[in-house]
C-alpha cells in the first residue's frame, strides 16, 4: 500500500471517530463516479489483468455508497463507510498503476512531451493533479468535439488535495488535434495546459441486412459496439424519430432501448438499408434484430485502419406465423403521422421489427392532444405489402381518476372534454364507427385503471385490455374481470416513445386464410382470437375452439385441451407451459432440458359448471406469452369463478367508492373556490352528476350479478 492509500485509510478512521456515520463524507469524493466511467468505457487504459479488479472495486464502491446513505442502522452505515474507504484506496492503487497516467503540478501545469495516443475517435486521459498533496478526490470531465470546443474544463481542483481527473474525449477529429485543459481551482485560479491528441486512421464498414423471405436488403434494428471502450455507434443512415415523437419524453429519439431480456436488451437504431461508414480500428460487436420471428444475430469483427470490411447478415426465421393465419400487431404506438415522409419513417420501423399492424395513436388529455394524424379511417391507412399502419386514439386519458383508454380502427376522433369522464360515451361512439375500445396499462394497474374498468365493464363495452407491456405480463386485474364473467380480449402494446421499440411486446390475431387485411385483423381482435407475447409462440385450443370462442359442451362430454409453446433456441425458449382456469393453474409442464425449444399439453378435463380457460407461457430469461381465454358456458350458468364472486364484487364496489370520493373532493374544491386553473378538477365538478349516475347504474348492474350469483346456487349444488 503506497503512502497515498495509507492516508485514505487514516482519513476514514478519523471520519468514523469524529462524525456520526450518517454525516461522514465519502473517503474519496467522486471515487464512485470515476470508477464507473472508467470501468464502463475506458478499461483499455488498464492492463488486462487489472480490468477485472477495477470492475470489482467499482461494484463495491457503488454498493457501499448506497449503504452509507440508506443503511438501516448507524453501525451499518459506519461499516459501509469503512469498506468504501478500503475500496477507494484500491481504486487509487489501480489509478496509480495506469501506464499513461499524467502528473500535473499546479501552479505551472506542464505539457506532456509528445501527443497522447487515443485508440480511436473517443478515449480518455487520466491526470493526477498535485500528487503529493494527499487527501485525494476524483472527478470526471468531458470534452465532446461535436460541440465545436477545444478547451476541456476541469473545475473544482482543491490546491490542498490530490485530484484525479478522468478526461473523457468524444468525437475526436482524425489524426492530430491540439486542445487546452483548464484546471480551475477552488480559490478562483485557472491554469491552462496544452495537450496534443492523435488518433489512428479509421477503417470502413459496409454492412447490409437481408430479408430471409426475399434475400433482398431489408430494414433492421442494429446495435454497433466498439469493444475498446464499449461505446455504441450510430449507423450512418439510421433513422431519427425526434420530430415525429413529439418530444414527449427523454426517449423521443431514434435511439431505442428495447425492453427485452438477456443479451437482447439494450439500445438499437432503426437502419433502413445497407450502411457504409468509417469506424475506429479494433474489435466490434454487432447485434441485429428483425422482430420476434427471426433469430437475432450477434457477431464480432475487427476493423483495421485504412481497410474496408464487408458484412452481410440474413437473420433466419425460426417461425412464420403468417402461414398459420396469425399476424402480429402493436396496439399502442405514438407517432406523428402528417405526411408521406412521416409514414415512410414509421413504416420502416414497423418492417424493421416485423410487426404487421401498427396502431398509431393520437394522444389526448383534458388540455390538448399530441401525435397528430392527418386523418382516420380506411383512406388514411398506410399499407406496404402485408404491413399496415392504422390511426387510432389514446383518449380519454386521466392519470389520477379513471385510467387510460385506447380506441382502434376509428373513422374520426371521439373527444369532448365536456364529457371526458364519461368513458362510456366515448366507447359507444367508437362502437358506432365500427371501432374497438379498451384499457391500457392494466398489466401494471397504473393511473387507477381499475376504476374506469369497473365503471364500464357491466355495459359490455370493453373489447380488449393491455396485459403485456414494458416486458411485464400482469394479469391480476385482468383475471378479476374474467372471473366475474366478462369477456375481454388480451392485447399488448409497446407505448413508444415511453416504451422501447415497436413490437417489443405484440398481440397476434388469427385472421385465417387469404390475403392479410386490416379489417380481418380487427375482426379477429373483436372475436378474441389473440395471444400476447414478447418471445415464445403459443397455440391453444379447447376442443376445436380458438382463444376468444365460446363453447357449450354436451352433458357427459369431456373437454380436450391442447396447447403448444415454442421459441427460438438460445433466446426465447419456453420453460413452462400452464393451463389456467379461473386464474388457477390446473396443469403445467416444464422443460427439463435447457436446449428444449417446445412444450406441449394434451389433456382432457370435465367441463364442470363452466369456466374460462387460457394458456400461459414462461420463457427463458423472463419472456412471456398468454392467450385470450376460451369461454366454457353451461346452460343458465355464467362462466365466472363462482366461489369468489362475493369477494370480486366487493372489489368493484370499493372501486366505485373511490370514484364517488374523487367527485366529492372536486365538489368540495369548487365550493371553496380552490380549483384555480386545474381543468381536470373543474370538469370533474361539472360532470359530477353524470359520473354519479354512471356509478349508480354500475352498482345496479353489479347488484344484478349478485342476484344471479344467488339464483345459481341451487343449480350448482
Amino acid at each position: 500500500m503506497n503512502s497515498l492509500s495509507i492516508r485514505v485509510v487514516l482519513f476514514v478512521l478519523l471520519a468514523l471517530g469524529s462524525l456520526p456515520a450518517a454525516q461522514a463524507a465519502d473517503a474519496v469524493p467522486g471515487a464512485s463516479g470515476l470508477s464507473g466511467t472508467l470501468s464502463q468505457y475506458y478499461g483499455y487504459l488498464l492492463t488486462a489483468d487489472k480490468r477485472a479488479e477495477l470492475d470489482h472495486v467499482n461494484r463495491r464502491l457503488r454498493e457501499t455508497e448506497h449503504g452509507m446513505k440508506h443503511g438501516e442502522t448507524e453501525a451499518a452505515r459506519a461499516e459501509a463507510l469503512r469498506v468504501h474507504g478500503e475500496k477507494a484506496a484500491e481504486l487509487l492503487r489501480l489509478l496509480d498503476g495506469i501506464p499513461s497516467l499524467m502528473d500535473v503540478a499546479l501552479p505551472g501545469a506542464q505539457p506532456k512531451t509528445g501527443p497522447v495516443e487515443l485508440p480511436g475517435d473517443s478515449g480518455a486521459v487520466l491526470f493526477r493533479v498535485n500528487s503529493d498533496a494527499g487527501n485525494p478526490q476524483c472527478m470526471v470531465s468531458e470534452l465532446d468535439f461535436a460541440d465545436g470546443l477545444n478547451v476541456a474544463q476541469a473545475p473544482g481542483i482543491d490546491p490542498a488535495r490530490t485530484t484525479y481527473v478522468l478526461l473523457s474525449l468524444k468525437n475526436v477529429p482524425s489524426r492530430t488535434v491540439s486542445i487546452r485543459v483548464d484546471f480551475a481551482t477552488t480559490d478562483g485560479q485557472h491554469y491552462e495546459m496544452p495537450l496534443s491528441l492523435t488518433t489512428p486512421a479509421p477503417g470502413r464498414l459496409q454492412l447490409s441486412v437481408l430479408s430471409d423471405d426475399t434475400g433482398q436488403p431489408a430494414p433492421a434494428m442494429v446495435r454497433l459496439v466498439w469493444k475498446t471502450n464499449n461505446s455504441e455507434y450510430k449507423p450512418r443512415n439510421a433513422l431519427d424519430f425526434t420530430s415525429e415523437l413529439d418530444s414527449q419524453s427523454a426517449k423521443s429519439t431514434g435511439l431505442r432501448h428495447a425492453n427485452l431480456h438477456g443479451k437482447l436488451a439494450g439500445n438499437y437504431w432503426c437502419v433502413p438499408g445497407p450502411t457504409d461508414m468509417t469506424l475506429p480500428p479494433g474489435d466490434w460487436e454487432v447485434v441485429i434484430r428483425r422482430g420476434g420471428e427471426h433469430v437475432p444475430i450477434i457477431d464480432t469483427f475487427t476493423v483495421i485502419s485504412g481497410e474496408t470490411i464487408e458484412r452481410s447478415y440474413r437473420p433466419k426465421r425460426w417461425v412464420d406465423m403468417r402461414k398459420s393465419g396469425w399476424y402480429s400487431g402493436d396496439d399502442h404506438v405514438h407517432f406523428q403521422l402528417l405526411s408521406d415522409y412521416d409514414a415512410k419513417q414509421l413504416m420502416t420501423w414497423l418492417k424493421a421489427e416485423d410487426v404487421h399492424l401498427g396502431n398509431v395513436l393520437k394522444m389526448g388529455d383534458m388540455y390538448r392532444t399530441w401525435f397528430e394524424q392527418r386523418g382516420f379511417g380506411p383512406e388514411y391507412r398506410v399499407q406496404e405489402d402485408d404491413y399496415i399502419l392504422v390511426p387510432g386514439q389514446e383518449c380519454p386519458r386521466t392519470h389520477g381518476e379513471l385510467g387510460h383508454t385506447i380506441s382502434l380502427n376509428i373513422t374520426d376522433m371521439v373527444r369532448d372534454t365536456a364529457q371526458y369522464y364519461q368513458y362510456d360515451w366515448t366507447f359507444e361512439n367508437v362502437a358506432e364507427q365500427g371501432g374497438l375500445s379498451g384499457f391500457a396499462h392494466i398489466n401494471s394497474g397504473i393511473f387507477h385503471v381499475h376504476r374506469g374498468m369497473t365503471l364500464i365493464a357491466p355495459e359490455g363495452l370493453i373489447d380488449f385490455a393491455e396485459v403485456l407491456q414494458f416486458a411485464n405480463l400482469g394479469t391480476d386485474l385482468y383475471y378479476d374481470f374474467l372471473n366475474l364473467g366478462f369477456k375481454i380480449t388480451a392485447s399488448a402494446g409497446s407505448d413508444v416513445p415511453w416504451g422501447g421499440t415497436i413490437g417489443e411486446v405484440r398481440v397476434y390475431a388469427h385472421t385465417g386464410k387469404g390475403p392479410f387485411t386490416a379489417d380481418k385483423w380487427f375482426d379477429a381482435v373483436e372475436r378474441g382470437h389473440t395471444f400476447v407475447t414478447n418471445g415464445p409462440m403459443v397455440d391453444f385450443r379447447v376442443n376445436k375452439a380458438y382463444p376468444g370462442d365460446e363453447i357449450h359442451p354436451k352433458e357427459g362430454k369431456q373437454l380436450r385441451i391442447r396447447a403448444r409453446a415454442w421459441g427460438a433456441e438460445g433466446f426465447t425458449t419456453p420453460t413452462k407451459l400452464e393451463i389456467i382456469q379461473h386464474g388457477e393453474v390446473i396443469h403445467s409442464v416444464e422443460a427439463d432440458d435447457s436446449n428444449l425449444t417446445e412444450l406441449e399439453v394434451d389433456i382432457k378435463i370435465d367441463p364442470g359448471q363452466g369456466s374460462w380457460l387460457a394458456a400461459r407461457v414462461e420463457g427463458s430469461e423472463g419472456y412471456r406469452a398468454h392467450t385470450t381465454p376460451v369461454y366454457v358456458v353451461r346452460d343458465s350458468l355464467r362462466f365466472w369463478k363462482y366461489d369468489a364472486v362475493e369477494e370480486l364484487l366487493a372489489k368493484r364496489s370499493a372501486s366505485l367508492d373511490e370514484i364517488e370520493g374523487i367527485v366529492v373532493d372536486a365538489l368540495a374544491k369548487e365550493e371553496k373556490d380552490q380549483i384555480g386553473a386545474d381543468k381536470r378538477i373543474e370538469e370533474l365538478a361539472l360532470q359530477a352528476e353524470a359520473l354519479r349516475e354512471r356509478v349508480r347504474e354500475a352498482r345496479r348492474q353489479y347488484d344484478l350479478l349478485h342476484e344471479q350469483y344467488l339464483s345459481e346456487a341451487a343449480a350448482r349444488e
